[in-house]
């Protein structure tokens, strides 16, 4: 039998996977899916820019509340 070679997983795909992992919702099924498809590298990346915006967001938010508040 031919052995399939996984695509590769578009930047779209690694995001949405990066999201959901950081709300801890995941499909087993899906999960599966993509991590044929995902490469380590691409999981680090996007999660060092996910945590990153995630950081800047909350930055954002609280200096927004502060400055409200005086």
């Amino acid at each position: 039998m031919e052995e399939r070679i996984p695509m590769k997983a578009s930047p779209l795909v690694v995001a949405r996977t990066i999201l959901w992992s950081f709300l801890g919702i995941r499909r087993g099924a899906e999960h599966e899916a993509e991590m044929v498809r995902l490469r380590p590298v691409q999981i680090v990346v996007a999660g060092v820019i996910g945590a990153a915006a995630l950081v800047l967001l909350l930055v954002a938010l609280v200096r927004f509340v502060v400055a409200s508040a005086g």
